[in-house]
């Protein structure tokens, strides 16, 4: 016997003739609705016409990285820039030398430049110098000089100390120990 709903009853009684069964779709065995076997489905030859565009895309992808990154090896390897890597180098440790012949490690400094100098200056004595918290507690004052000549100069650059005095005084040193010469700042590295 089955039990239908019938306005606001349930009466007890067979299904009427006239009424069609209500069936749901054919289950798989899994509990989602079956599908036709073919339906919703890429044909073969598609399916394997697309990865092969995308395995070709991947490897000329691959090739051009490869092609690419040997040049950059090639280029940071080249006698050129190993020489301007050592000129930085040389560069920043002849700045480094001259800052320790003016104040030592622990002494509190204040750094005062241009931006471009004071750049300069935190890459070469960054590492060891003491940032004073005020201007006043400072024991000296660190910049750069541009485009000095001599023997006493890092490719024209000099870090120059000005150094409170009594009576208000400022008393100029200019760092020695290195030189690197030439003139100009160290060439930018390759990118």
């Amino acid at each position: 016997m089955v039990r239908w709903w019938f306005g606001n009853r349930w009466p007890d009684a067979p299904w009427p003739a006239g009424y069609p069964l209500v069936v749901s779709p054919v289950v798989s065995r899994h509990g989602a609705p079956a599908r036709d076997r073919g339906a919703g489905r890429l044909p073969p030859p598609l399916v394997v016409a697309t990865g092969v565009v995308v395995a070709v895309v991947a490897l000329v992808g691959l090739a051009g990285q490869a092609v690419r990154g040997n040049r950059t090896v090639g280029v940071q390897v080249a006698s050129h820039t190993v020489h301007d890597a050592r000129l930085d180098d040389a560069f920043y440790q002849c700045l480094d030398v001259q800052a320790h012949s003016l104040v030592t490690p622990g002494q509190p400094v204040e750094l005062v430049d241009d931006l471009a100098d004071l750049i300069t200056l935190l890459k070469a004595v960054g590492s060891w110098v003491t940032i004073a918290d005020h201007p006043a507690s400072a024991v000296a004052r660190l910049s750069l000089q541009d485009g000095v000549s001599g023997g006493g100069a890092c490719l024209g650059t000099v870090v120059v100390a000005r150094v409170p005095g009594p009576g208000g005084t400022t008393r100029v040193r200019v760092g020695t120990g290195a030189a690197v010469p030439g003139h100009g700042p160290p060439p930018a590295p390759p990118l």
